[in-house]
């Protein structure tokens, strides 16, 4: 990348606002801890690397600890978590440069096993809904019944393939499908048979 143009990104990036702080702050956060304690490079855990991992380091985690080069690499994603990317980068604004790298951490930390907005180290689920209405409006005004984000996306992918029921790849691993699903409903039992042993 030419000198110029990584100024403009750390322009970008330091004259972001409040939420965007925050946001890219806490999963920067959550990921190099996580990295520490787990396998599996930074870029991998966080679904961002190159140049672009390097100035949100630089500006959301000054004073981080030294990385690897194999850190900024980010090895082969799954079909499900590039399922995910695509359908944010669809809903995202024209030159959107915020919207682009949060397309790919999303898909990426909905990969985890938890709730999206602690997976991203978030303080609460309120944050992650203002995340998507501020950077992937068209999408956010989708979720009309207010569903988990992370059943949200899945949700809009096997609709778009004309499938009724299905649940993220993440549901099995989750103690809360109770409170995502109708007890008996389909979804519900679908999330459950995951679980199951084979």
């Amino acid at each position: 990348m030419r000198h110029s143009d990584r100024t403009a990104r750390e322009h970008w990036f330091s004259c972001s606002g409040t939420l965007e702080r925050l946001v890219f702050t806490s999963v920067v956060r959550k990921t190099l801890t996580e990295r520490d304690l787990k396998d599996g490079s930074l870029a991998q855990r966080l679904g961002v690397g190159g140049t672009d991992l390097g100035v949100l380091l630089m500006v959301f985690a000054p004073g981080h600890p030294r990385l690897s080069p194999a850190d900024y690499t980010v090895v082969d994603v799954s079909e499900e978590q590039s399922w995910v990317r695509d359908l944010l980068l669809d809903a995202c604004p024209p030159r959107g440069e915020a919207s682009r790298l949060l397309a790919g951490i999303l898909a990426r930390r909905s990969m985890e096993g938890g709730h999206l907005w602690e997976d991203l180290g978030l303080p609460d689920r309120a944050t992650l809904t203002a995340l998507m209405n501020q950077f992937f409006p068209d999408l956010a005004a989708r979720n009309v019944d207010n569903m988990r984000w992370k059943r949200f996306f899945f949700r809009q992918l096997c609709e778009a393939e004309g499938l009724a029921h299905c649940t993220s790849p993440t549901c099995s691993a989750c103690p809360d499908v109770d409170k995502c699903f109708e007890p008996g409903s389909a979804e519900a039992m679908i999330a459950r048979s995951k679980a199951a042993p084979a």
